[in-house]
């Protein structure tokens, strides 16, 4: 069970484009994007954010947004499309 109280909105940033994301775990979540982006076999490889690295040489900067200790996944959900849309993020 995730640990609410430790998590994190973040932004990836490409030369073109704006993804946010939530996760409790930054370090295993950014590796779980590293692994999502050159990995044909994962059904994430064709996905918006991942063409988009791809189509920029694999620029691509993940950064910690703001701390968001809540209760519960929906919270974090809620507070990560806030974010969104406040950003106008385009690879969501």
């Amino acid at each position: 069970m995730p640990n609410y109280s430790k998590c994190v909105i973040y932004t990836i940033t490409t030369p073109n484009g704006l993804y946010v994301g939530s996760t409790c775990n930054y370090t295993r979540r950014k590796w779980g994007h590293k692994s999502n982006i050159h990995n044909q076999n994962k059904k994430t490889y064709n996905y918006k954010l991942y063409k988009n690295i791809r189509e920029n040489g694999d620029e691509w900067i993940m950064k910690p947004h703001s701390e968001f200790p809540c209760e519960s996944k929906m919270q974090m959900n809620i507070e990560e499309e806030r974010i969104r849309r406040e950003l106008n993020a385009n690879l969501n």
